[in-house]
């Protein structure tokens, strides 16, 4: 899990950086850049909640709809979860994103990542968070056929996107404890610090678009 600190100009960078179209090109066309500088947008307007918002015909907003989530809670999931800095004023979730046992590594492509997932999952590693929502194979690896398919973004999102909905529910009048859930069961403390940073992040975000 990765601690994120960032500026109000660095969160909206990241926003427009990964904003997935279903429609659009593939997020593993992108394999070929490193550093992706923007992936493709919708920037139809809409009002979720009350609010203006650019995540409409997204995927994060599809998948955050059928899961019955803020878009920008998912979004802020991601960020704190995956976060990968290019620099000062730019930073974005990363799809290819692994952390083995405490360790995060950010490989380059999706092909390193794999070949990162394969070793340590054929050294006997189980604990190992993978993708954009840091999915933990020990505990939902078997929710998709081969490990790799957790490498998938749209995947990925799903699974943590059902996750997270699961979390959410388990504390349904504190919205702080549930997001947290995501983060940490056991653990109130860890969990509700948690379910704080990603609001924060999620109404910075707000605030700005």
């Amino acid at each position: 899990m990765h601690c994120l600190r960032q500026t109000t100009k660095a969160v909206v960078s990241a926003l427009l950086c990964l904003e997935l179209s279903i429609s659009s090109t593939s997020c593993l066309a992108l394999e070929k850049q490193a550093a992706p500088k923007k992936w493709p947008v919708v920037v139809r307007q809409t009002k979720i909640n009350g609010f203006n918002s650019r995540l409409q015909n997204t995927v994060w907003w599809q998948i955050a709809n059928r899961h019955q989530l803020d878009p920008y809670v998912l979004y802020a999931v991601a960020l704190v979860e995956s976060a990968k800095r290019n620099d000062p004023n730019h930073i974005t979730p990363w799809p290819w994103a692994i952390n083995k046992s405490g360790k995060a590594i950010i490989p380059a492509s999706q092909q390193e990542a794999r070949s990162i997932l394969t070793k340590a999952l054929a050294e006997g590693s189980r604990n190992i968070d993978v993708g954009l929502m840091q999915i933990n194979f020990r505990w939902h690896g078997h929710r998709v056929d081969k490990p790799e398919h957790l490498l998938n973004p749209v995947t990925n999102l799903q699974i943590g996107a059902l996750l997270l909905s699961e979390a959410i529910q388990s504390a349904p009048n504190n919205l702080v404890l549930g997001i947290g859930h995501y983060h940490s069961w056991q653990n109130v403390s860890a969990a509700v610090a948690y379910g704080r940073k990603v609001l924060a992040v999620a109404d910075q975000i707000r605030a700005v678009l």
